[in-house]
């Protein structure tokens, strides 16, 4: 067998460069820095060096209220909030027994959270479906001149029932007494929308 040559002009294997951890940051650091460009030439990102912020909604209570009343057969109040306090929900829900609930989440001006529900159904039953337990009483406070029945809820959360004109009163959530007290009070003094 003879010797095969090989060609002359062919040129070494060129070298690879050195897959290191650097070199590879270095090899994706461009594309990174071009995506990043694109997406806030387009507006999808932002920096923010003070975290992020969050818009919480605003609802208009009376006008909502206005469409719930169509919806149900008790009149509403229409409570006067604070004027550094928001609604921000008003919905309507319906319990297993079909009683309507009409709610209205509220932030106070700490920005704790209360949900204000009214409702003609039975106390336990408009209890158990906000607190998502059993009722579990833990006294009663008087507040707007009138009694209410405070209840244990989840996650460091109150309850608080009561009555007005036929209508169950129910007020909830992490804020402490004074705010609770406040919307007792200016739900007792509202007008009722029919």
């Amino acid at each position: 067998m003879g010797v095969v040559a090989e060609p002359s002009n062919q040129q070494p294997a060129p070298s690879r460069p050195p897959r290191t951890v650097s070199a590879m940051v270095f090899a994706i650091l461009p594309l990174v820095l071009i995506a990043f460009g694109v997406a806030g030439l387009l507006g999808q990102c932002s920096f923010n060096p003070g975290g992020p912020s969050v818009q919480v909604p605003t609802v208009d209570v009376r006008a909502e209220l206005d469409r719930a009343s169509g919806r149900v057969d008790f009149p509403l109040a229409d409570p006067e909030l604070p004027a550094n306090w928001r609604a921000n929900s008003v919905n309507v829900l319906t319990l297993r027994s079909h009683a309507e609930v009409v709610r209205i989440g509220l932030l106070t001006g700490d920005g704790s959270y209360l949900r204000f529900s009214q409702s003609t159904a039975a106390e336990e039953e408009l209890v158990t479906a906000d607190t998502r337990q059993p009722p579990q009483a833990l006294g009663t406070v008087d507040a707007g001149g009138r009694q209410w029945v405070r209840y244990q809820s989840v996650e460091g959360e109150e309850a608080w029932a009561s009555e007005r004109d036929g209508v169950r009163l129910l007020i909830a959530g992490n804020a402490a007494e004074p705010e609770f007290r406040t919307l007792a009070e200016a739900v007792l003094k509202a007008p009722a929308k029919p």
